[in-house]
């Protein structure tokens, strides 16, 4: 008993010893489980940031959908398998996980149409044997054998010729079919007329998908097999039946076992691209066009980053089934969501777009063509080509939608808002390499000219876009262009201007440009007009010679053998670089003049004040007291060599100035060159009496056509205003108008450049100061499509301020991300309905086109914030705006650089050069002569002028 009660103990201690092992083992299980979701809910974290910041990271996608999937997170899998849709296409084993999550958790109707829903879109996406398989398998287990049958007839009609997996479609239809046909069959009993007839149309729908299968080329499908499991659903021998049929897929199923056996072998994408390639232009010569659409469907799922491939197939769909929308506009949306940066896919899709367009339909067309510009334009393109491919077949669809023999006035507006718009994004993003041949500007100015007649405009794109970059008024087909344009839409007159532009401009195709305007002048112009043709093409001929001679011998000497050896090379490139100048090297004597060289002219001091010249006067006569002998002053002076053209008296190294050439009225004339102040009286009366008759007459013409300058009084000050930021086209008559509901007007002086152009800015005189201030209130009021700047006469710029705050403004809302379209009314729209609105500035470039900013005044602080929390990071449109309280920084000032203390080992900083003298030139003035005020000299001035005289130093003073 007692060994057996020593058992039984010991049993039970190595029972308790066991739980507590499992215990202890499941504890530390439980402590790696929780250690691994943390790493996997940091993993998660960290992939929603990388797609936060990049959206189309594809990686990123799929990264977060796996580790969901092991966290068991069936609802967040959900929500990231839907945002990774809507960017990519999703590859078949992405959807058959995504199906078979959702059906672990499906219970109801609701969640089986689900279910459905995600098949239709995977098969949309790709072509799936696979995928095709499982549908239709869960279409069977739902019960429903219509539903089945018409996705099995889908899935025949897609992946049944398919070569290499193609059988298995077929077999799980027939397997279907069996199915019901077994269930329609009830051995022993008897069968009504309606049963004997479904059991009839069962077998005789078995049989067609047997003779369809025979019919298609499968591998891993063996003909004796098929026909003998065939027979049992055939009454009679079908071999003489099928004999042929089988033996022409056969012979069909061999010519294509080389290319199925290339494709197996193949182990990089280009090898099997090319494999494709080939297997797909034999198919089109032997095979017809359904089995040809199905091997572009094989080739696509295998390669779907490959842009040619997908042009291939948009493109023989298009042209193999013209009229089938339904085929070519699903194979176009797929390509462009798979290579959205193809240029030439975005293309294809809005062609395919316009081509099966149906009318009262149009909107709906115009908005996924858009969509379409838009998601080519997003996907971050690295190439300004590609993006203006792009924008081109956007306006060749705007140009077909205007009818010019309806009213198309929005419809040109359009047109023309998107050709500005595709130039300032381009300009902005690519800069001058993304037009190169500047085909959006050529095409909108063509429009402009042809049909719409407005050759101005057309002038306007011609002369400010196109010969404004890539150096465009170099190429002569440009040139040639536009002077074709203007001959057949615009005038003789502005088109001869243009011959002589294109010659003066153009240098390599001279030749061609002087003989169209030969042609142009034997066509239409006279004997004047062709003796001046002949001097300025004789003229151009002379310089575009010499310069091809200059680089002729550039390039010999370029090729030469001793061109690039010794000091020889060296001299040349220096002599290069220096423009072939001589510069004569000067040698100086042991004083420091130099010798053999002419002597310049001391200049002449400029005219001084009363002041300044007894202070002259003073340090004279002081000079002359203090210095009793030649010796002194030598030392006080030391010996200067005179500067070069010093035509004084030289005494004992020092110069005497003599001042020559004095007038009958005591005035120094200049030295030459000297561009400071002269007085009047030597400067113009004199020219005005010695002008001719025929310059008198031309400045009376130059003052009637830009007018003189006058000195207005204060009170006309008081009522004139500055208008700027005018259109170049507004006239005086158009300024006037739009300011005549302020007051009375006076004058309006509208400031023109040397070719009588405006110049965009002009004076507004007022006939009383009340309109002078009403008129400042239309400041930024469009005219003529810009804002008009307006703001008080001040030619002096003592009364400039920063117009709006620069402090805090809790009444006042800063906008911004605004859609670009957005005007004052919509933005009010938008915010009215949280709060009564003060005012709405929208910011806008100064051609009037909106920045996406604005601001919004509030009558109360409580209101603004209040809108500030309701309208922050929500969206307008297109665009996630940012509301935030007005807040202006304060605009820098300008430093005083006098006040600025110099700093140890700075140096002395160069003086500002005046506008008599360019910053390369030197100063005439030798620096002997150069007066440097200390800051000793400064302090005793300063001292002296605070301390106050008495009568008794005036007395001493007259007493020396």
């Amino acid at each position: 008993m007692d060994s057996q009660d020593r058992c039984e103990d010991e049993s039970e201690m190595d029972t308790a010893e066991a739980l507590n092992s499992d215990s202890d083992s499941d504890d530390a299980d439980d402590t790696v489980d929780e250690e691994q979701q943390k790493k996997l809910w940091l993993k998660v974290e960290e992939c929603r940031k990388q797609l936060e910041e990049n959206s189309l990271y594809y990686d990123g996608h799929v990264s977060l959908i796996t580790t969901l999937q092991e966290l068991f997170e069936l609802e967040e899998a959900r929500k990231a398998r839907e945002k990774m849709s809507e960017v990519y296409p999703l590859t078949p084993e992405l959807w058959l996980q995504w199906v078979r999550d959702e059906q672990k958790v499906c219970t109801t109707d609701e969640e089986r149409q689900y279910i459905v829903s995600l098949f239709e879109r995977a098969v949309k996406d790709y072509t799936s044997v696979q995928v095709w398989v499982e549908y239709v398998m869960f279409m069977l287990g739902g019960g429903d054998i219509e539903a089945t049958r018409q996705v099995g007839e889908r899935a025949l009609t897609a992946a049944g010729t398919h070569v290499a997996e193609g059988v298995l479609v077929w077999q799980v239809v027939l397997l279907v079919e069996k199915q019901v046909y077994s269930g329609l069959q009830r051995p022993g009993a008897v069968l009504s007329e309606q049963e004997t007839a479904d059991l009839e149309k069962q077998l005789c729908r078995i049989q067609s998908l047997y003779k369809r299968q025979m019919r298609v080329p499968l591998l891993n499908s063996d003909s004796d097999a098929l026909l003998e499991e065939a027979s049992e659903y055939f009454e009679e021998n079908i071999e003489a039946q099928m004999k042929e049929s089988i033996k022409k897929t056969e012979q069909r199923l061999k010519d294509k076992i080389p290319f199925e056996d290339e494709l197996l072998q193949s182990q990089t994408e280009a090898d099997k691209l090319a494999v494709y390639r080939r297997y797909i232009t034999a198919t089109k010569e032997s095979d017809n066009p359904a089995a040809v659409q199905s091997l572009y469907e094989r080739a696509v799922l295998d390669l779907c980053l490959v842009p040619d491939l997908w042009e291939e197939y948009v493109t023989f769909v298009i042209r193999q089934f013209p009229g089938l929308d339904y085929v070519v506009l699903p194979v176009c949306e797929r390509s462009q969501r798979n290579c959205p940066w193809s240029s030439a896919l975005c293309e294809l899709h809005i062609t395919a777009l316009q081509m099966f367009a149906t009318e009262g339909e149009e909107k709906t067309t115009a908005a996924l063509i858009k969509r379409s510009l838009e998601k080519g334009l997003s996907c971050g393109l690295q190439i300004g080509s590609d993006a203006t491919r792009m924008w081109m077949a956007y306006l060749i669809f705007l140009r077909r939608q205007i009818k010019w023999n309806q009213p198309h006035e929005d419809q040109l507006e359009s047109f023309r808002e998107a050709a500005q718009q595709a130039i300032t994004m381009i300009d902005k993003y690519f800069g001058d390499e993304g037009d190169l041949e500047s085909q959006i500007p050529r095409f909108w100015a063509c429009i402009e000219a042809q049909f719409v007649r407005d050759c101005e405009r057309a002038r306007e794109i011609w002369n400010d876009i196109i010969m404004k970059r890539n150096n465009n008024f170099k190429r002569s087909n440009l040139w040639l262009e536009f002077i074709n344009l203007e001959r057949s839409f615009g005038s003789e007159k502005h088109c001869r201007k243009l011959f002589r532009r294109a010659l003066e401009r153009v240098w390599d195709e001279v030749e061609i440009i002087s003989s169209a305007y030969l042609r142009f002048e034997q066509e239409t112009g006279d004997l004047e007009s062709m003796e001046e043709f002949k001097k300025r093409c004789e003229d151009r001929m002379v310089i575009v010679n010499k310069k091809r001679a200059e680089d002729a011998a550039k390039l010999e000497a370029a090729a030469s053998p001793d061109s690039g050896k010794g000091k020889g090379a060296k001299d040349k490139r220096k002599k290069n670089r220096e423009g072939n100048r001589v510069v004569p090297v000067k040698e100086y004597d042991q004083n420091g003049s130099p010798q053999g060289s002419k002597l310049f002219k001391v200049p002449l001091p400029v005219s001084k004040s009363i002041k300044e010249k007894k202070d002259d006067y003073t340090v004279v006569s002081e000079l002359n007291k203090s210095s009793n002998s030649e010796s002194a002053m030598t030392q006080k002076i030391p010996k200067v060599a005179p500067p070069p053209g010093f035509r004084g008296t030289m005494k004992d190294g020092n110069m005497e100035v003599k001042p020559t050439n004095t007038s009958q009225h005591g005035d120094v004339e200049p030295p030459p060159g000297f561009k400071g102040e002269v007085p009047q009286e030597s400067k113009g009366s004199k020219r005005r009496a010695e002008e001719s008759e025929e310059a008198q007459a031309k400045r009376l013409k130059v003052e009637k056509q830009h007018g003189v300058l006058t000195k207005d009084s204060p009170l006309d000050e008081m009522c004139t205003l500055f208008i700027s930021n005018l259109d170049f086209k507004t006239t005086e008559k158009d300024v006037i108008e739009f300011f005549k509901s302020c007051g009375e007007i006076i004058d309006f002086r509208l400031v023109k450049n040397y070719k009588c152009l405006s110049k965009g800015f002009g004076y507004l005189v007022f006939k009383a100061h009340e309109s002078a201030v009403k008129g400042l209130d239309m400041d930024r009021t469009p005219l003529n499509g810009r804002p008009v700047f307006v703001s008080p006469y001040d030619p002096e710029n003592h009364t400039h301020k920063f117009k709006f705050s620069t402090g805090l403004e809790r009444e006042k809302l800063f906008v911004s991300g605004l859609p670009l379209s957005m005007t004052e009314n919509d933005v009010k729209e938008a915010f009215q309905s949280l709060g009564g609105i003060k005012s709405v500035r929208l910011v806008t470039y100064r051609n009037g086109h909106s920045k996406g900013l604005c601001y919004i005044e509030y009558h109360d602080a409580e209101t603004a914030e209040k809108v500030q929390q309701a309208m922050d990071e929500t969206q307008l449109g297109d665009k996630t705006i940012s509301v935030q309280i007005s807040n202006p920084s304060v605009k820098k000032k300008t430093e005083d650089v006098t006040s600025k203390p110099s700093t140890l080992g700075g140096g002395s900083k160069l003086k500002k050069v005046g506008p008599g003298r360019g910053k390369g030139m030197f100063s005439l003035v030798p620096r002997a002569l150069m007066q440097q005020p200390t800051e000793a000299s400064q302090s005793d001035t300063s001292e002296k002028s605070a301390k106050k005289l008495s009568n008794d130093d005036f007395r001493n003073m007259l007493k020396k």
